[in-house]
């Protein structure tokens, strides 16, 4: 009995062996290696879709980071990934709307980000309409398309013109207006971060980027009055009493 459980452990030893040489043998070196798009939503499930509003935003472009994955052996110089256009799915004009900043995977890397650049100043349509690019991995002499080939990004410029109920009653902002409230983003993301980087985090984690989670309780208002008061209206106050109509002077 003991000779036969021996002699049937070499077997399996000897079956694993072979398994385990076919499955290094499944991977050529020599054929082009290739990369597909790794993108995981908020809710950490994996999307091929990103859609952005500039809203609050001051900036005149956003970048987009699609994360990519490259499957085969890392290379000691970067190499491009080939963008394709899909026309019959895209209203978005290059150089208009958008530019490729960045496509190719890095020197030594597995992993990296294709770099969208969304135009905001040159399309007034995007304030009334949200436009979409979607692009596909093409091939090239570097590399070839696998897996998630394709993605698509939406955007748009749309103007927050009704007054949010986080903005309401509380009279140390001034009137609302979309632009008033760009400007509160302003010294809010520059100012509030310097003054106490734990406070800040704990309001975007809360309250989301521009508040949209805030709906239209008090929300950062009615438990971070004093410390916005201080650090962002009075700064904001003293640069603009005289050029925006405030509700009242912002004072501890």
């Amino acid at each position: 009995m003991k000779n036969k459980i021996f002699a049937l452990a070499l077997v399996a030893v000897a079956m694993t062996a072979v398994s385990c040489e076919e499955d290094y043998k499944l991977y050529d070196t020599n054929q082009v290696d290739a990369v597909s798009f790794n993108y995981y939503n908020s809710r950490n499930v994996a999307d091929s879709v990103i859609t952005y509003n500039f809203g609050y935003d001051i900036a005149e472009q956003h970048e987009i980071d699609i994360p990519v994955t490259l499957m085969g052996l890392p290379k000691s110089e970067a190499r491009s990934i080939d963008l394709k256009v899909v026309a019959d799915s895209t209203d978005m004009v290059e150089g208009v709307n958008y530019t490729v900043a960045r496509a190719e995977i890095g020197a030594n890397a597995v992993r990296d980000t294709v770099k969208i650049m969304l135009l905001r100043g040159k399309d007034e349509e995007i304030q009334t309409k949200q436009k979409q690019l979607r692009i596909e991995i093409g091939v090239n002499d570097q590399l070839r398309p696998t897996g998630f080939k394709t993605f698509t990004v939406k955007y748009s410029d749309f103007r927050i013109t009704k007054t949010p109920g986080w903005w309401l009653q509380w009279s140390p902002l001034p009137k609302y207006s979309f632009e008033n409230a760009q400007l509160f983003f302003k010294y809010f993301y520059e100012l509030m971060p310097k003054a106490n980087k734990d406070v800040y985090d704990e309001l975007i984690k809360k309250y989301g980027d521009y508040f949209v989670n805030a709906g239209s309780t008090g929300g950062p208002f009615a438990f971070y009055d004093q410390i916005i008061i201080n650090y962002v209206l009075i700064p904001m106050y003293n640069d603009h009493k005289d050029d925006i109509e405030w509700q009242s002077v912002p004072s501890f």
